[in-house]
């Protein structure tokens, strides 16, 4: 009995020790969309009042303050951020952060701000940062994709939600018909029923493949005959996967360098102009959208008039915090508050 206390008292001196040895952390957070109720995968209203009512007595800054900080925060502060710019960030979050006083920062799409009705608006954008407590800064224009390799994971069902919709869109209208194309200006415009979920990534990341034009008639031909219609799911997926790789140059095309370089230089530099001349305020963080890191000589993005980047790590920052990786806690994934509060207390080194 004696040797099993001695060896508890052990554990808890190391553990006491080690938690007060432990650098010091501090939390960014991460959220998309908040929602009315509550859906999965999406916080809901009520789920992000109680995240900013746990940290209304931290103090908060918004990205473009950190510069000017020395990037160096307060041991009891935490940084809280949104990408995409969704219209329920004005609607949803911007009255609970104005009720709790709590400064937070929006990266952009721009390209569908003022053009998508489940996107903010200018006239938003600038009564939110204008109040003091928001910032913005960019997250590429488009947000598009590219195919990482010419591997089907799944098809589209007709129940699919319009985040993946609008995401895959880019990919689709590649491989339209050119009179197709002109018909078809929004994803909520095409069919999207049975068509091929392929891997991936971000379009400022990789190369990667695009459809060749025609690509979606053609495909839709093949899953439409007989001989793929009597096979079973697992079965279409090892002969749609065969098929392009076997026939891989006759549906897809290789994004040359040149080509990407060009995409990344306009992403970052439309995304950036934008906000600029909109807000007359400088855009230097750069959020990468899903986390998908530039794979070239990250000098390059610094060269477009980027001071920092903004991760999606999970992970949790020193209170010096690095320019070069803002890591962020993904909100989202811990709505629940019990979660959510277990996390904070583990960052923040109070539980």
């Amino acid at each position: 009995m004696y040797l099993l206390l001695a060896g508890l008292a052990v554990i808890l001196i190391f553990f006491h020790i080690y938690n007060k040895n432990r650098k010091k952390s501090v939390a960014c957070l991460m959220y998309h969309n908040v929602f009315a109720e509550k859906t999965e995968g999406i916080i809901s209203e009520k789920e992000f009042e109680k995240h900013m009512e746990y940290i209304k007595d931290m103090k908060t800054y918004k990205m473009e303050e950190l510069e000017k900080m020395n990037y160096i925060l307060d041991e009891e502060s935490i940084l809280v951020t949104f990408d995409d710019g969704y219209k329920n960030n004005y609607t949803k979050a911007f009255p609970i952060l104005k009720k709790y006083n709590i400064k937070a920062t929006i990266f952009l799409n721009t390209v569908y701000i003022g053009n998508d009705r489940d996107y903010l608006d200018w006239n938003e954008i600038k009564e939110m940062y204008e109040s003091g407590l928001i910032d913005f800064q960019l997250h590429t224009h488009s947000h598009y994709p590219t195919i990482r390799k010419p591997e089907v994971k799944g098809v589209f069902e007709k129940t699919e939600g319009d985040f993946v919709k609008r995401e895959y869109f880019p990919i689709f209208r590649e491989g339209l018909s050119n009179k197709e194309k002109a018909e078809t200006k929004d994803f909520r415009d095409l069919d999207f029923t049975g068509l091929p979920v392929f891997k991936i990534r971000s379009q400022i990341s990789m190369k990667g493949l695009k459809l060749k034009e025609g690509f979606v008639d053609k495909y839709r031909e093949i899953v439409n005959s007989e001989e793929f219609i009597s096979k079973s799911s697992k079965e279409r997926k090892i002969f749609l996967n065969k098929l392009f790789k076997v026939h891989k140059k006759e549906f897809f095309e290789e994004i040359s360098e040149e080509e990407f370089e060009k995409k990344v230089e306009f992403e970052i530099t439309e995304n950036k102009r934008l906000i600029e001349e909109k807000l007359n305020k400088k855009a230097e963080f750069l959020s990468y959208p899903w986390g998908h890191t530039y794979k070239g000589n990250v000098e390059r993005i610094k060269k477009l008039g980027i001071k920092s980047f903004v991760m999606t790590s999970g992970k949790a920052n020193n209170v010096k915090i690095n320019p070069e990786k803002i890591y962020r806690i993904n909100g989202d994934k811990i709505k629940d508050y019990n979660l959510f509060e277990k996390k904070l207390k583990y960052v923040y080194n109070k539980g």
